[in-house]
């Protein structure tokens, strides 16, 4: 398997601790391989994702999120930096691959 592009996603988790509240942020990798794309411990073939898509207001320091929609439904994934090179890399794929589209 070839590795064609990475997009780093943001878990976000919130902690209570003795006197406080404290969100916690963990760096993933989501993978773009010619086969699948992975993501921690889950691996979705590119034949059961029928498309990726991006949302984020425009001029904004917020998170965005990254959606892949699979045969089993929409998964959401907080991202912060833009995926243009994992969009690119999968729009890419769908054009040379004609089981993909």
């Amino acid at each position: 398997m070839d590795l064609l592009a990475t997009q780093h996603c943001i878990e976000i988790e919130q902690q209570i601790k003795w006197t406080e509240k404290v969100t916690v942020e963990t760096v993933y990798e989501m993978k773009l391989y010619d086969e699948c794309i992975t993501v921690k411990q889950e691996r979705f073939p590119l034949t059961s994702i029928f498309d990726i898509s991006y949302r984020k207001k425009p001029h904004s320091q917020d998170m965005g999120f990254l959606y892949l929609h699979t045969a089993n439904g929409v998964r959401t994934f907080y991202i912060k930096e833009e995926p243009t090179s994992l969009l690119s890399a999968y729009q890419q794929l769908k054009l040379d691959r004609p089981e993909l589209r």
